[in-house]
C-alpha cells in the first residue's frame, strides 16, 4: 500500500512537472509557477521542478525569488550547470554582478565548452564596466562557435567602449559576415568607423543599416553627424528631421540641426532649432 501511495504522488509530480514545461514553452509563466507548486509539495527534493520554478519567475522578473528558487536546485543538485547559469542571469538583472560571475564562473566549472556561459559571463562584464574581462570571454565564446555573430557584436560593442576602433570594427564585420542584416552590427560598425574618424565610409555603413532597418533612428541621428564632419550640411538636415519625427524631445537633435542650417546659411531657421534645443534643456531642468 505504501508503494502504491509512493507511486501516486511520484506519478502526480511527474505530471504537474510536464505540464509546466509545457506552460513554460506557452510563456504563460504564472501559470507554470502554480504547476510547479503543486510538483513540489509532491516532492520537495525535485531539483529540475526547482529550477523550472527559478526560471518562470525570473521571466516574471522575480528575480529574487528566482535565485532563492536556484538555490534551492543547487542544494540539491551542485553540478547542475544550467542552474547555476540562469542563476547568474537573475544576478546580474539585479546588478549583482560579482555573484553573477561567480555563478557563471559555476557554471563553466561544470560545463566547460558551454557557449551560452561564456557569452553570458562576457555581458555580465560588459554591464559592469570591465570590458576587457567582457572581451577576453566573448573571444572564448567565438573560440568555440566561430559563427556566434551575438558574441562578434557583443565584442564589437565591448571594444568600442575600449576606443579599441579598430578592433571593434572587424568584430562587427565578422557579426555581419555571419548576419549579413544584423542591422545593428551594420550600426555600430558605422560608429566605429566615424569614431575613428572614417565618415565617408561610416555613411555607407549606416545607409546599409537604414536599407536593412528605415526606422533605426538612432542610425539617422548618427548619419546626421557623421554628414555633418563631412560637410554634407543638407544630407545631413534630412537625417536630423527624420529622426526628429521619432524623438521630437531629443536637444542634441535639435541643436546639431541648428549646425547644419547655420552652416548652409539659413541662420533664422537654425535659431529657431537653437530656441527649440534650449527650452528642451530648461524642461528638463525644471524650469520654465
Amino acid at each position: 500500500m505504501q508503494d502504491f501511495l509512493r507511486l501516486q504522488v511520484f506519478l502526480q509530480a511527474k505530471f504537474c512537472f510536464q505540464q509546466a514545461v509545457r506552460l513554460i514553452k506557452a510563456k504563460n509563466h504564472a501559470a507554470a509557477i502554480t504547476s510547479l507548486d503543486k510538483t513540489l509539495k509532491c516532492k520537495p527534493d525535485y531539483a529540475a521542478a526547482w529550477s523550472q520554478r527559478g526560471l518562470a519567475q525570473g521571466s516574471l522578473g522575480q528575480h529574487e525569488a528566482a535565485i532563492a528558487s536556484f538555490d534551492k536546485a543547487l542544494a540539491l543538485r551542485p553540478d547542475a550547470d544550467w542552474t547555476w547559469h540562469n542563476r547568474g542571469i537573475a544576478l546580474g538583472k539585479l546588478g549583482r554582478y560579482f555573484e553573477a560571475v561567480n555563478s557563471f564562473e559555476r557554471a563553466i566549472e561544470f560545463n566547460p565548452d558551454s557557449v551560452i556561459a561564456w557569452h553570458n559571463r562576457g555581458i555580465t562584464f560588459s554591464d559592469w564596466g570591465r570590458y576587457e574581462a567582457a572581451v577576453a570571454s566573448f573571444d572564448r565564446t567565438v573560440k568555440l562557435r566561430p559563427d556566434a555573430y551575438w558574441a562578434w557584436y557583443n565584442k564589437g560593442l565591448a571594444l568600442l567602449r575600449l576606443k579599441r576602433y579598430e578592433e571593434a570594427l572587424n568584430s562587427f564585420e565578422q557579426a555581419i559576415e555571419f548576419n549579413p542584416n544584423c542591422a545593428n552590427a551594420w550600426h555600430y560598425r558605422s560608429t566605429a568607423l566615424s569614431e575613428w574618424g572614417r565618415h565617408q565610409q561610416a555613411v555607407v555603413s549606416f545607409n546599409r543599416t537604414l536599407e536593412i532597418q528605415p526606422e533605426h533612428y538612432q542610425a539617422w541621428f548618427s548619419r546626421g553627424v557623421a554628414l555633418g564632419k563631412l560637410g554634407c550640411h543638407q544630407a545631413a538636415l534630412l537625417s536630423f528631421d527624420k529622426y526628429l519625427q521619432a524623438y521630437p524631445s531629443d536637444y542634441w537633435a535639435w541643436h546639431n540641426r541648428g549646425i547644419a542650417l547655420e552652416q548652409m546659411g539659413r541662420r533664422q531657421e537654425a535659431n529657431e532649432s537653437y530656441s527649440r534645443a534650449v527650452a528642451i534643456q530648461e524642461k528638463r531642468m525644471g524650469r520654465e
